[in-house]
């Protein structure tokens, strides 16, 4: 039986809590500049923002600030001027909540599937899906504690720009399982296969099984950008990736430029002493600026790890109608040993430090292996490979 669908779904109003910041103790640009006069476009404003606010600097434009109680009472001097500009300068942040209904997400896709039912031992499961998954100020990964998951926010001024592919996209996914069991060998018409009773007890109850699942990379993240924007507009704490999962802006992409240096599933290049990204595929986005590139690219993806499990068994009858029975398998995992290496530093779906700078410099040990660098596989100890594994399991029932 072979089908054919198409599925899809939107969702809307989900919480949104990095979206929030828009509502009420954000610092904007355009507001910055009407009511302060503050440009951030103007590299003396931008210093001026993390300037403290005792310092002579500040106090030449904002005299009032030498009395910390224009703020509000008992405000300390030793904070910066952007904290003393928000709406509500006693947060670092937002106030916590769980988030407005302003997320939404958009999923589409052709799911197919073939199916044999058991027939002359044989039966087979196999299923194609083909798959677009979008959000808008949400994730779906639950790594961080009492967080919404992977939730990337560019631009939180410009919401529509932050429509993006999900973190966890995986455009194509097959997953097929199947079992055959042996027949034992019956005799014919002719007299084939008299006395071969001890033959067809040999090879019959035999079961050859296996779940294969192959499906696309994992998408890898655009660099985070150093141009300290988010920290100028004191909005680096409000997102902060390891609360929220997405407060930053990116480098800009170069057009016609690969971002990898390598295919990761061409077995082409050696880890331990090449880097896989490629730095010349970005541009950190101006001073003052939002970047314009998405947070992740389709193209962009790390290599391709299949799931491939087999199993080699038998099932043993010990009474009459099989009332007793022992089955014995044995069972191996990555059956074909294929090497899988850990995600390129330092750049994954979810974690991302410093894009291709002097932040991330290439570093080698005494023998000249990579350990460190934009684009740097850490091979050491064998993270990330999942070598071939088996085990034999015996079951008796009665």
């Amino acid at each position: 039986m072979i089908e054919a669908a198409y599925v899809g779904n939107r969702g809307v109003w989900w919480a949104a809590p990095v979206l929030s910041i828009e509502d009420y103790n954000a610092l904007d640009p355009t507001s910055l500049k009407a009511n302060f006069g503050i440009d951030i476009a103007n590299p003396v404003d931008r210093a001026l923002l993390t300037t403290r606010i005792s310092s002579p600097a500040v106090l030449a434009r904002f005299p009032n600030l030498a009395n910390t109680s224009s703020v509000y009472p008992g405000f300390p001097n030793t904070q910066n001027l952007n904290q003393t500009l928000r709406n509500f300068p006693q947060f670092f942040g937002s106030p916590g909540f769980y988030g407005p209904p302003l997320g939404v997400t958009w999923y589409d896709s052709l799911q197919a599937k073939v199916t044999k039912r058991l027939s002359k031992g044989l039966t087979v499961d196999s299923a194609f899906t083909w798959q677009k998954e979008l959000n808008l100020g949400v994730g779906a990964d639950t790594s961080y504690v009492n967080s919404p998951g992977t939730t990337l926010i560019n631009d939180i001024f410009n919401r529509n720009q932050n429509k993006q592919l999900a973190g966890q996209s995986r455009p194509f996914v097959l997953v097929t399982s199947f079992r055959y069991t042996t027949p034992g060998i019956a005799a014919d018409g002719r007299g084939f296969g008299k006395g071969m009773k001890a033959l067809s007890w040999a090879v019959r109850d035999w079961n050859f099984a296996g779940v294969l699942r192959y499906q696309s990379g994992e998408v890898l993240r655009t660099p985070a950008s150093n141009n300290g924007l988010l920290t100028q507009l004191a909005r680096d704490r409000t997102n902060n990736p390891a609360v929220w999962g997405g407060g930053q802006t990116y480098w800009n992409r170069v057009p016609g430029v690969p971002s990898l240096n390598f295919d990761p599933n061409c077995k082409c290049f050696d880890p331990t002493t090449q880097l896989v990204l490629n730095p010349g595929a970005w541009v950190d986005a101006p001073a003052g600026q939002f970047g314009t590139s998405a947070a992740y690219y389709n193209n962009l993806r790390w290599q391709r790890q299949p799931a491939e499990s087999l199993s080699l068994g038998r099932t043993f009858g010990l009474a009459k109608e099989n009332r007793i029975k022992l089955d014995i398998r044995a069972e191996w995992f990555n059956v074909f040993n294929r090497l899988f290496l850990a995600n390129p530093t330092p750049i994954s779906s979810i974690t991302q430090s410093a894009g291709p700078n002097a932040a991330a410099p290439t570093t080698r040990n005494s023998a000249g292996q990579l350990t460190g660098g934009y684009g740097f596989v850490n091979t050491f100890s064998g993270n990330g490979s999942q070598p071939r594994t088996g085990q034999i399991v015996a079951r008796f029932s009665f």
